[in-house]
């Protein structure tokens, strides 16, 4: 017997802990679910007590809100919560009392000596917006819904314990809980006899069947076996992670298929891929497009070598060539289009390797072979150009100390040879006039010293080889090496002797054209060819307040006239930028002068110009000398400020309507051809407002005349306020007023009408009778809306919105009235916005 026991006895230990594993994991999880049951309990408590509230208080606001809230509100409260139909449980679960705006108890709670937060709290739930507020009252938890009524001097609190609603479901709770724990008991011990025998069997199916479904190609990752630190468990682990990886490595793959396919199809230059035998097997648009193919299939299967290859020879050397290195890069070839054209082409083919398919660019280089062409033979024309120019083209080195380049016009302009300049540098500062040869040096090293490119331009005398003398005009730009050290400086050399000659000629008789400009009326200037004023004279000073010793000699003729530095109209003149005063003249009133020849007028304003601005005329012209060279211009000016505030009262006193301020018939017909022509060309919608007081004529018998014409004042500002800022209002004639309303279809523009309506109606007119007493009144008006049909014209949109008016005033007047399809017309009740759908479009009950 005692032998038979200890034979048993490690099966039998082994049974018994896990009998007390199974006990262990009964009690744990009985605890477990009874805590989720007291959570989840409480929680539903609280949210329900919360929602219960609020619906609560909600019941009874709808149940206040009757005429007499207005007079009474604390009446009202008291009859609300105590009508049935206020919801079950106030004065037990539920407790409604009113609070002034100061947190005083007003309406208290039906409950006597009910707990109420303390003054300080029912302060702030006075003060703080509506909503659900936590509170602990003597020690007790609690919710107070918190809502205020209309005219904020009464707010409704409704107040509950969280005590009160737990008691009543305490009972049903211990005994769900009960029952839930015993049930679980029951499923937990089958549960562990029923895995106790199937601890092995079932994980190994399991496992199995987890594997197969991934060869299969499903790669969701198998849930490893939990709790499981065999074998059993390990395998689980393993076959969980090789899922992972693999699941890792197939989406790599699908990115970078992805990323290529992008590539491929992005591609600017035509790309393809071809099989091990040389045919395309896929392309993107880019190249159907430079083969000139709409349909994929059309490429499909061609032999690229053979087929695309205008030349069959060059085709061939292409072929040998991808097969003896495996690859071509920028392979020149001429292909053809599907059209027998043909382009000129960069081919690069990748190595197959071990893919057998081959991924190809082909990139069309027509255009840039065409641009390098055409680069050379420019290069050539302007190498012609160069050494047939008048001036002398040069480029002096300062490295070497001497011309790298000379034109040949060096020979014509000094008498010496390119060649003899070149090989003799010291011969150019002999060339040089004495007198000027030291203004030059330092003009070459300012540009020297400075920092970055240089451009330079300065004038200077020459000694030529028979002895005379001439004048150059050098425009020169420093070049620099990568270390910013002076490299070379390249120049053109102008020949200006005879422009010399002839400003000689200007300067002698310049004090008597001075003389003759000081006395004109008329404001003057005059820019020398250096843009710098030459003359300013007296009648321009007191334009512009600026005497001539300030500017005379300077570049500032701008100052008077812009903030900031800009050419004046001369400037451009001398300057010979046509184009600029022709761009110019599109933006500003600026054309060609037809008395003087070449001189250009126009008219500005200048703000900066006097107090209030000035409005100038001007006209500006070049002065040549006898050859027809521009070497001076002149500009002259004309104050037009009075003559312009002129001609704008005039303009605005023939559009606008003088008692109203709004603009008058005319104008309205001139903007409404305007708009519908937009609107029309466009397609976009257009609708016409047309408004009449109602009863004015009675009005101005009650009133007078006096009093008529300002409630007509009165009625145009509240128009102008109830529309949109894009919208016209227009007086149409007496107490007729009409407003468009561009990009406004027929809903848009019953809204704005309605507004007009109910703005008007509400507004108190303050008025004075002809016997000077002030008093008040009010006035309705009729509107009548219609939209631009698709062919219609103006006469008959306004009489289609005239009879929306009319019809609005039949229906009672103070009424809008729409015009709608087939001459119909809708009047719509005050305050609606929308228009009633057609009678087939409305529900069955109507």
């Amino acid at each position: 017997m005692t032998a038979a026991s200890d034979k048993h006895s490690p099966g039998q230990g082994k049974r018994g802990r896990h009998g007390g594993s199974l006990v262990l994991a009964v009690v744990v999880a009985t605890l477990v679910l009874l805590s989720m049951q007291y959570l989840f309990a409480m929680g539903y408590l609280e949210a329900h007590v919360q929602d219960h509230l609020e619906g609560h208080l909600r019941q009874v606001l709808n149940l206040a809100r009757s005429p007499a809230m207005a007079s009474d509100p604390a009446q009202a409260l008291r009859r609300a919560r105590e009508d049935p139909l206020a919801g079950y449980g106030e004065g037990r679960l539920v407790h409604t009392y009113g609070l002034d705006p100061s947190g005083r108890v007003l309406v208290p709670p039906r409950r006597p000596g009910l707990a109420l937060p303390p003054p300080a709290v029912l302060a702030g739930l006075a003060r703080g917006g509506p909503g659900g507020r936590e509170l602990t009252i003597q020690g007790r938890p609690a919710w107070a819904a918190v809502e205020r009524l209309p005219g904020g001097g009464l707010v409704v609190v409704s107040q509950g314990f969280f005590t009160d609603y737990l008691q009543p479901a305490l009972g049903p709770l211990i005994r769900s809980s009960l029952l839930a724990t015993l049930g679980l008991v029951v499923l937990i011990v089958l549960l562990g006899a029923f895995v106790a025998r199937r601890r092995i069997s079932r994980p190994l199916r399991r496992l199995t069947a987890e594997a197969e479904r991934v060869a299969s190609g499903d790669l969701t990752p198998p849930p490893p076996l939990a709790g499981r630190g065999d074998e059993l468990g390990r395998l689980s682990l393993a076959l969980n992670h090789m899922t992972l990886a693999a699941q890792r490595m197939v989406g790599q793959a699908a990115l970078e298929q992805a990323r290529f396919q992008r590539l491929f199809n992005d591609s600017k230059d035509g790309a393809f891929i071809t099989d091990q035998q040389g045919r395309l097997v896929e392309v993107n648009e880019a190249l159907m497009e430079m083969l000139g193919c709409t349909d994929r299939a059309q490429l499909m299967g061609k032999d690229q070598a053979r087929e695309l290859f205008l030349d069959p020879e060059e085709g061939r050397l292409y072929g040998d060539t991808l097969a003896a290195q495996g690859y071509v890069q920028d392979f020149p070839a001429v292909l053809r289009r599907l059209d027998g054209s043909s382009f000129e082409a960069l081919l690069t083919v990748t190595d197959a390797k071990q893919s057998h398919i081959r991924f190809g660019l082909i990139r069309d280089v027509t255009r840039m072979r065409a641009a390098q062409r055409a680069l050379v033979e420019s290069e050539a024309r302007y190498r012609r150009l160069v050494d047939n120019a008048p001036d002398i083209i040069y480029r002096w080195s300062f490295e070497q100390n001497r011309f790298e380049y000379l034109s040949t016009s060096a020979q014509e302009i000094t008498g010496y040879s390119p060649q003899r300049l070149v090989d003799s540098p010291a011969l150019l500062w002999q060339v040089v006039h004495p007198e000027d040869r030291r203004r030059v040096r330092r003009q070459w090293l300012r540009l020297m010293r400075g920092r970055g490119p240089a451009v330079g331009q300065q004038e200077f005398r020459i000694l030529t080889a028979e002895g005379g003398a001439r004048w150059l005009m050098e425009r020169s730009i420093l070049l620099r090496d990568e270390l910013d050290h002076p490299l070379a400086l390249e120049g053109i050399a102008t020949d200006i002797t005879d422009r010399k000659l002839v400003e000689l000629e200007l300067v002698r008789g310049q004090q008597m054209v001075e003389d003759t400009l000081q006395g004109l009326p008329a404001a003057v200037m005059v820019l020398d060819r250096e843009h710098k004023v030459a003359h300013w004279n007296r009648a321009l000073e007191a334009l512009t307040g600026v005497p001539a010793e300030q500017v005379v000699g300077s570049n500032r003729q701008w100052h008077p006239f812009y903030p900031q530095a800009q050419p004046v109209l001369a400037d451009l003149i001398l300057e010979g930028q046509d184009e600029q005063i022709k761009h110019l003249a599109e933006a500003e009133s600026i054309k060609p002068s037809k008395l003087v020849e070449g001189g250009w007028e126009g008219e500005g304003f200048y703000p900066g110009l006097g107090e209030k601005g000035t409005y100038l005329y001007f006209l500006a012209a070049p002065i040549r000398d006898a050859e027809g060279r521009v070497v001076r211009a002149v500009e002259t000016l004309v104050d037009l400020t009075d003559k312009r505030s002129l001609e704008q009262e005039l303009v605005k006193l023939s559009v606008t309507d003088n008692l109203t301020g709004l603009y008058n018939q005319r104008f309205f017909y001139a903007s409404l051809g305007r708009e519908m022509e937009t609107s029309q060309r466009y397609d976009l919608p257009l609708s016409l407002l047309m408004a009449d007081i109602d009863l004015f004529k009675s009005f101005n018998d009650s009133f007078g005349h006096l009093a008529g014409d300002q409630a007509l004042s009165q009625f145009a500002e509240v128009l102008g306020r109830c529309v949109r800022g894009m919208d016209l209002c227009c007086r149409y004639g007496g107490e007729e007023f009409v407003v468009l309303l561009p990009h406004a279809a027929l809903p848009e523009a019953m809204k704005v009408a309605e507004r007009v309506r109910a703005g008007v109606a509400g507004t108190v007119l303050q008025l004075e009778t002809n016997e000077g007493q002030r008093t008040t009144s009010r006035i309705t008006v009729s509107l009548g809306v219609a939209t631009l049909g698709a062919k219609e014209d103006a006469q008959e949109l306004v009489r289609r919105a005239d009879a929306a008016l009319y019809a609005a005033k039949e229906a009672g007047r103070n009424l809008v009235g729409a015009s709608l399809a087939e001459g119909q017309v809708q009047v719509l009740p005050r305050g609606t916005l929308a228009l009633a759908p057609p009678p087939e479009e409305q529900p069955a009950s109507a």
